[in-house]
C-alpha cells in the first residue's frame, strides 16, 4: 500500500488503519463498516475535532487522562523548553508526590518513597514485584501488561492461565499454583447476595470474604490485597464506607499489604487520593493518567516509608545482588515527562481544581440523574467526583457508545463487561457542554427498543 499523502482523506486514513495498525482491546472485524473509525485531528478544552471537521464533546477526557482538558499551551511549552537531561525533574516530582501523599495521610505517608514509571500498568507491575500473591475485587481492570492482565478473571486466556497451559486444571486451581483470587466489590449491584449473612451490610460481607480468602490461601502466601478506591473501567463503582477500615484491620492482622490502584482515581474524586474518601491509608499507592493530564506518559508508585525500610534497608551481612530490587523501566523518570508532571500538578493545585472537581462532579451527577433515572434501560446512575457511571439492564453499552459517538458527537466509554457507560469528563467541561452530553445519552437510551433489546441481549456479568 502506498504511503499516506500529506493531504490524506478520511478514506485514505481508514484504509491505512485497517492495513497497518493493531488496536488494543480490538479485533480486525471491529474496524470494518461505514465510518466506524474516528480520527481526531485537534482539541481545545473539552472539545475534539476529527479529520473531516466534525466536533465532539469529550466526556472521557481522552482515556481518563486529560484532567486539564486539551491544548494547554503551558504544558506544551515547558516540555518544549526542557533541554536539561539530568534527573532534577524526576527528583522534584518524587518530592512533590511524597508531599501530596503526606498531606493526604500525614500519619502514614510522611517520608514516603516514590518510584516513577511510564504508565499505570507498569506501576501495578512494580507494586506487584513486592507482592507475589494477590487478592482483589472482581470487576477490576488493573492494566494489560502480563501480570495485571493475569489478575482479571474476565481475561482467562491471558497472562497466568496461559503461562500454566498444559497443566491439569486441578494444578492451576491449587493454592500452590494459583496466583490470584478475588472477592465481590462491596456495592449493591456487584455483591453476590447469597454470600451475605443475615444482619451484615455490604462492607462487612466483603471484609468477611476477604479474610476468608486470605485464610483459605494461607496468610503466609498472601502478599497483598490490590484494589481501586473507585473502580474506573468497572463503571465508577464506589465502595461501601465500612469496607476499607475493616479490610485494613484484616490485612494488618495477617501481614498482607494493601495496594491501592489510583491510576484512574488520582485527582479525580474530589481528593488527591481516592482512598481519602474512606480515611484509610494503603501501604502502596499506584498513580498515573492525571499525573501529566495525558500530555506525556508518566506514572508513579508511592510506598510508605515503613515498606521502603523493610524492603531495602535490611541487607544480610553485606549488600548482595539478591538484596537489590532488580526492577526498572527504560523511561522511568524521563526529565521531559517529569517537568510536564510538575507543571500539571502546579495547575491543579494553584487553580483549586481538586475542590472544583468535587463540585463539578456533584453537578454533573445531578444532571445525569435528572435526565436518565426512570428510563427502562437504565439500572443505576452513580458518581464520585468526575468519575460517573450509567449502569444498564443488559450488555448493550458498546452499542450505546457507538451510537452516541457517531450520531451526537459525544465521547464516552462502555466498560469491559459491556453493561455500563463510563464518563470521566475533564475539569474544564462546562455545565452547558455536560447538558449536551446528558441530552445525547437521553435521546439514545430513551429511543432504544429496551424490552426487545434486553430480551435478546446476553445477561449481565456482574
Amino acid at each position: 500500500m502506498a504511503a499516506l499523502k500529506e493531504t490524506a482523506t478520511y478514506e485514505d486514513l481508514k484504509a491505512s488503519d485497517e492495513a497497518h495498525q493493531m488496536h488494543g482491546f480490538g479485533h480486525p472485524l471491529m474496524q470494518k463498516g461505514p465510518r466506524q473509525l474516528v480520527v481526531f485531528e485537534s482539541g481545545d478544552g473539552a472539545m475534539l475535532k476529527d479529520v473531516i471537521g466534525k466536533e465532539y464533546l469529550d466526556a472521557m477526557a481522552g482515556i481518563t487522562v486529560a484532567h486539564l482538558g486539551h491544548a494547554r499551551k503551558d504544558l506544551a511549552q515547558v516540555a518544549f523548553e526542557q533541554r536539561n537531561l539530568t534527573k532534577n525533574n524526576a527528583i522534584k516530582v518524587c518530592e512533590r508526590l511524597s508531599g501530596l501523599a503526606a498531606q493526604a495521610f500525614p500519619e502514614n505517608m510522611t517520608g514516603s518513597r516514590v518510584y516513577l514509571t511510564a504508565g499505570g500498568g507498569e506501576g501495578i507491575e512494580a507494586a506487584y514485584h513486592l507482592a507475589l500473591r494477590n487478592s482483589f475485587f472482581r470487576n477490576y481492570y488493573p492494566g494489560s501488561t502480563f501480570i495485571p492482565a493475569s489478575m482479571q478473571p474476565e481475561l482467562s486466556d491471558y497472562g497466568w492461565k496461559r503461562w500454566m497451559e498444559g497443566h491439569d486444571k486441578s494444578v492451576y486451581a491449587s493454592n500452590s499454583h494459583r496466583m490470584f483470587s478475588n472477592i465481590d466489590p462491596p456495592h449493591e449491584l456487584f455483591m453476590d447476595k447469597s454470600k451475605m449473612k443475615e444482619g451484615e451490610n455490604l462492607g462487612q460481607a466483603a471484609a468477611r470474604q476477604l479474610e476468608k480468602g486470605i485464610l483459605q490461601e494461607n496468610p503466609e502466601t498472601v502478599a497483598a490485597f490490590v484494589f481501586e478506591p473507585v473502580q474506573g473501567d468497572g463503571g465508577a463503582v464506589d465502595m461501601h464506607r465500612d469496607f476499607f477500615p475493616l479490610a485494613q484491620k484484616i490485612c494488618k492482622k495477617h501481614g498482607v499489604l494493601m495496594i491501592a490502584d489510583e491510576i484512574m482515581a488520582f485527582a479525580k474524586t474530589g481528593h488527591w487520593a481516592g482512598m481519602e474518601l474512606y480515611g484509610v491509608c494503603p501501604d502502596i499507592l499506584v498513580i498515573s493518567k492525571g499525573l501529566t493530564s495525558g500530555y506525556l506518559p508518566m506514572g508513579a508508585v508511592i510506598y510508605t516509608n515503613d515498606i521502603w525500610k523493610t524492603a531495602f534497608n535490611n541487607p544480610s551481612t553485606k549488600l548482595m545482588m539478591s538484596d537489590v530490587w532488580q526492577h526498572d523501566y527504560t523511561w522511568s523518570g524521563h526529565p521531559v515527562c517529569a517537568v510536564v508532571a510538575l507543571k500539571n500538578l502546579d495547575r491543579i493545585e494553584n487553580e483549586g481544581l481538586i475542590m472544583k472537581c468535587a463540585g463539578r462532579g456533584r453537578t454533573f451527577l445531578e444532571v445525569l440523574k435528572k435526565k436518565l433515572e426512570g428510563l427502562h434501560v437504565v439500572q443505576q446512575v452513580r458518581g464520585t467526583g468526575v468519575m460517573l457511571g450509567v449502569d444498564l439492564i443488559s450488555v448493550i453499552a458498546t452499542d450505546i457508545e457507538q451510537k452516541v459517538l457517531l450520531e451526537y458527537g459525544v465521547i464516552l466509554r462502555a466498560n469491559t463487561n459491556k453493561h455500563c457507560l463510563l464518563l470521566t469528563p475533564p475539569y474544564v467541561m462546562t455545565d452547558e457542554q455536560f447538558e449536551r452530553v446528558a441530552d445525547a445519552l437521553y435521546k439514545v437510551l430513551s429511543s432504544w427498543a429496551t424490552l426487545a433489546e434486553s430480551a435478546i441481549s446476553k445477561s449481565r456479568q456482574h
